[in-house]
């Protein structure tokens, strides 16, 4: 067969390939991902685009490769749904950086975040006061959580024993331009 129609056979064959792979693989945004996630998410990638380009010498091996890279990921998301341990090593673990107001400062240390960073992540979360923190905690994602203390959190309807009805789901009736009845319907309107 030609070399351009195999280059061509090849490449739309891997191209839905990956896109099963990816559908398979686990629900979440790269910004999120951890640092296992975006190693599968190249290797993936590069062995398509080597498969695709001929760059394998044998087509089974390099489909073999894409297998192996494709199944351990979600081989291993189930496996640490299952274990705790099996979790930690693959996420890593959350690290406390404040507690009861009091810095950890050997947790900041280990997480490799400087003071200015840990108050510049603090200000992102509307806590512009240091003493205003109770707790922080920094997610296997490296985002931080911040909880304020109790007097310094904003008032809610539950704190002022008021009663405030559920919101309801929004329903789109419009989308370019065509109506949906779905949504007229979930609203109770025609």
């Amino acid at each position: 067969m030609n070399t351009w129609l195999t280059l061509l056979f090849n490449s739309i064959i891997l191209f839905f390939l990956a896109l099963v792979i990816a559908k398979y693989m686990k629900k979440k945004s790269l910004s999120n991902a951890t640092a296992f996630d975006l190693i599968s998410y190249v290797a993936i990638g590069i062995i398509v685009a080597l498969i695709s380009l001929g760059e394998v010498s044998n087509f089974y091996f390099g489909l073999t490769t894409l297998a192996v890279w494709a199944l351990m990921p979600i081989i291993l998301d189930f496996a640490s749904m299952k274990s705790k341990w099996i979790y930690n090593v693959i996420n890593g673990k959350e690290r406390v950086l404040v507690k009861n107001g009091k810095i950890m400062e050997d947790n900041l240390s280990k997480a490799r975040i400087t003071g200015q960073e840990f108050l510049q992540e603090l200000r992102s979360k509307k806590a512009f006061n240091l003493a205003d923190v109770e707790f922080a905690v920094m997610e296997t994602t490296g985002d931080i959580n911040v909880s304020l203390k109790a007097d310094k959190k904003p008032v809610t309807s539950y704190d002022l024993g008021k009663q405030v009805a559920p919101k309801t789901e929004s329903q789109t009736v419009i989308l370019d331009g065509n109506i949906l009845n779905e949504g007229l319907t979930n609203s109770g309107l025609n």
